[in-house]
């Protein structure tokens, strides 16, 4: 498959600050990737890098097979999505992207089309300071869609989003790229709402890539166990005893373990404290955290 990207030994400094510490990636066609990892740990200088938009202290760029930095011209298939979409508040959708179809000569066709994609049909007329923060979101994702690009990059998309909405948004991408056959680049803090979407998923952490992988390869050596019980206190000394990382949380205890075997021994221990007479309400696995698998 066709590497889209490709990011080799790269660093960028900003005086003293590593932002990018020798990082190395490929993105390949068709994918979608995540970049996950805290605030700061360098997402956003990676993506700049990627575009050439900031220059790298040392390593080698690639972006469609040209230096994005010292080349402009490998930019023109690729559609950017911020955070915070910069768009003209009193401006309705359908006259904005009317302006940017001129920019790229493109007719009216793909207008109508990234509107619809998008689910803003009906709101074409509507200014942008009229919208919901899910809505203008779909605005900026139509407005990379006009140029008909071949890579999204999307810089932490859903931060300003309740939850339905960066669902909503999130299942928008997955739609575009197997419709459209688009390359997508994903950045977020938040790793268990692209585990679901994403093809594969870079970890990073104080400008250092730790894992590069699938969703199920990132975290398959990670388990949360959610513990509703009566004695969370007295269940988390015991489990502490031999050896188990959990933290209590009201009523609910919540337990790491780091493999299979892991999991069976908490499952039988939890059990004998049953038998002991322990009230244990329920017991159930949940999707890890960044936390949990940069600790991992």
């Amino acid at each position: 498959m066709e590497d889209i990207i490709i990011i080799d030994s790269v660093t960028k400094k900003y005086g003293k600050l590593i932002a990018l510490d020798n990082v190395s990636l490929r993105v390949k066609k068709g994918e979608i990737m995540a970049l996950v990892g805290p605030n700061g740990a360098g997402k956003s200088t990676l993506i700049k890098t990627s575009l050439g938009l900031l220059k790298r202290d040392s390593g080698k760029v690639l972006l469609f097979g040209k230096d994005p930095f010292f080349d402009p011209n490998a930019r023109r298939s690729v559609g950017v999505i911020f955070e915070r979409p910069s768009l003209p508040v009193s401006m309705p959708i359908l006259e904005f992207l009317t302006h940017v179809s001129k920019i790229y000569n493109k007719d009216s066709k793909i207008i109508r089309e990234v509107i619809e994609l998008v689910g803003l049909k009906g709101k074409e007329n509507t200014p942008f300071s009229q919208l919901s923060a899910g809505q203008r979101q779909r605005a900026a994702i139509a407005h990379a869609l006009i140029s008909e690009p071949e890579l999204i990059i999307a810089d932490e998309p859903t931060s300003n989003l309740d939850p339905v909405e960066r669902n909503k948004i999130l299942d928008l991408f997955t739609k575009i790229n197997k419709e459209n056959q688009l390359t997508i680049i994903i950045s977020s803090h938040v790793l268990h709402e692209l585990l679901r979407v994403s093809n594969k998923i870079a970890i990073l952490k104080s400008g250092k890539i730790l894992k590069v992988g699938t969703p199920d390869d990132i975290v398959k050596n990670v388990s949360i166990a959610r513990i509703r019980c009566k004695n969370p206190l007295k269940i988390k000394e015991n489990l502490e005893k031999i050896g188990f990382s959990l933290n209590a949380e009201g009523d609910n205890l919540y337990v790491k373990t780091e493999s299979n075997e892991k999991t069976s021994l908490l499952l039988n221990v939890l059990s004998q404290e049953i038998k002991n007479g322990e009230q244990i309400y329920g017991i159930e696995l949940i999707e890890p955290g960044i936390e949990e698998i940069l600790e991992g």
